[in-house]
């Protein structure tokens, strides 16, 4: 039997550029490889490594055009053309086509992107006719809906490792298709779903197979980097998550020798950056700690460097376990604020004090750490003051700012009784600025994001004192990206309009409300750089 597990392509405004590797298909097929070792298997990557070139704004979407109407050259630029991002289905009929496989799967992680995976599908049965069974985060989500496509044969819902080698063994004949765990297939009677069952337990997880995966096509800063959970599921219950719908309520960590060992394995492979892509890495505070002296004890200064892009839960951090993580190798951390509201952050159903969070940034600072801070616009039932606040909040902080509009993922909980649409999944990406209602509109939330866009600009400075706005607004610039930039901020200060940098000149951005902004400022009465210096705003 041959096996082809397909990550697809996707299609976007941007793309995440070094979170792409496809571990969740890895993992699958190192379980294929311990429990059916017969089996032919193989991961493909149509989205990593493969280039991107210009497509048509999908119709869903056509609303978008007069908020990213050109190609921005300032440093506040958002995003303008629409892409497809990965190897071109044409290309993925051929290989798949000439590869011959059996059965394939197909990954649809991300609600926004299924229409692509789908694509896929579509491209499978039309070119091949063989099984297709599709997995991940959107199918576990709403598998009534993969599974009605006539292109998907199956679906698996939640966790896969299990699963998977179990529907492989059905299809060799050894198992009969209502005792596949997590399952989803179509009979005379519509569609069926088997129950959903406990997945291997961690420890006992063989390492993901990476060996499909050429390593310089996953690296940042140009070393290779790969990903790593040393958990699966979370603990918390956030109201805008979907975590549960694959992991389940059970949060399981694996033993601080197993993470150990795969590290190693790792760095043999000639991996140098470690990605840790928990859900809630630090929540076993006491292990993460350990595992954390276990990396210093092993590896010298500078040789590895370890990462956390998916986000640090600040309730769980402390001074000595920042220490530990920075001496380490950490140097970066990304944290998640979400709201300062304390009611926003009690209806989303989320852990927060707000005083906790600016003692671990300040010492974080101390420490050397760099830090992106995290901050959703738009929630429901949130103010246009609060976010105001929020945003000047983490303005004063030493940190960038990671501001995301907020958009609804099917079977959320914040979307309980919401009967979503084809539509809505195309939405649900944040530079889609969806959500709107009577409390802000929608170009509040584009002028909240711009400017995060300009205080992120301001906090790059390598200023070497304090000082006012006014002055570095004034000040001759060398550098010709930060010149613009305070051209660009002279100008808004005089018209009261921000200006999009083209090559053809500038053009009034005519959905930015610049009083918006200056509130913001106002509320913020100073800016922190990275580096710690202050920019004080005038009245």
């Amino acid at each position: 039997m041959k096996v082809v597990l397909v990550q697809p392509p996707v299609q976007d405004f941007y793309d995440t550029d070094i979170r792409l590797q496809p571990i969740g298909l890895c993992y699958l097929k190192a379980a294929v490889k311990k429990y059916l070792p017969d089996v032919d298997i193989i991961v493909k990557d149509y989205h990593s490594g493969h280039g991107r070139r210009t497509v048509s704004l999908p119709k869903e979407l056509s609303y978008l055009a007069g908020y990213y109407p050109v190609a921005d050259r300032s440093p506040f630029s958002a995003f303008h053309q629409y892409y497809h991002f990965g190897q071109s289905f044409g290309k993925i009929e051929e290989e798949l086509a000439a590869m011959k496989p059996d059965v394939v799967g197909i990954s649809s992680l991300f609600t926004p992107y299924y229409q692509e995976a789908m694509q896929v599908a579509r491209i499978v049965k039309r070119r091949l006719n063989v099984p297709v069974i599709m997995g991940g985060s959107h199918v576990s989500a709403v598998p009534e809906s993969a599974l009605a496509d006539p292109s998907v044969d199956f679906v698996i819902r939640g966790e896969g490792e299990r699963p998977f080698v179990e529907f492989l063994n059905y299809l060799l004949g050894r198992r009969r298709i209502e005792n596949v765990p997590n399952l989803g297939y179509k009979n005379n009677e519509g569609l069926c779903f088997n129950q959903i069952e406990d997945n291997y337990p961690v420890d006992i997880l063989p390492f993901p197979d990476l060996s499909d995966l050429p390593p310089a096509r996953y690296e940042l800063a140009g070393s290779p980097l790969t990903f790593i959970f040393t958990s699966r599921g979370c603990p918390h219950t956030c109201s805008f998550c979907t975590v549960h719908s694959t992991f389940g309520r059970k949060y399981r960590s694996r033993t601080v020798s197993n993470i150990i060992e795969e590290i190693g394995k790792r760095r043999q492979e000639g991996y140098r950056v470690i990605d840790f892509e928990d859900d809630n890495l630090t929540f076993y505070k006491d292990k993460f700690k350990e595992l954390c002296r276990k990396l210093i004890e092993i590896y010298p200064p500078g040789e590895m460097n370890f990462t956390a892009m998916n986000g640090i839960s600040y309730m769980s951090m402390d001074d000595e376990l920042l220490e530990l993580m920075f001496q380490a190798g950490f140097s970066q951390l990304n944290l998640s604020l979400v709201s300062l509201d304390n009611n926003v952050q009690n209806t989303v159903s989320r852990p927060h004090d707000p005083d906790m969070y600016g003692k671990i940034v300040n010492r974080a600072f101390r420490l050397g750490f760099r830090m992106v801070s995290y901050q959703i616009l738009g929630l429901p039932y949130e103010t246009l003051k609060s976010m105001v606040q929020t945003l000047a909040f983490q303005a004063r902080l030493p940190v960038l700012l990671g501001v995301s509009p907020f958009y609804l993922i099917p079977n959320a909980p914040i979307a309980d009784g919401l009967n979503l649409k084809d539509e809505d999944y195309k939405k649900a990406r944040l530079t889609a600025m969806a959500g709107e209602n009577g409390l802000f509109k929608r170009e509040d939330i584009y002028t909240m994001f711009i400017s995060s866009r300009i205080i992120n600009f301001l906090k790059g400075l390598d200023i070497t004192e304090s000082g006012d706005l006014s002055e570095l607004i004034d000040h001759s610039w060398r550098d010709n990206r930060i010149s613009t930039g305070f051209k660009l901020l002279k100008e808004l200060n005089m018209t009261g309009i921000l200006n999009f940098q083209t090559s053809q000149g500038r053009i009034p951005n005519r959905k930015f409300k610049a009083e918006l902004f200056y509130q913001v400022l106002r509320e913020a009465k100073s800016i922190t750089c990275q580096n710690g210096k202050q920019i004080f705003v005038s009245q």
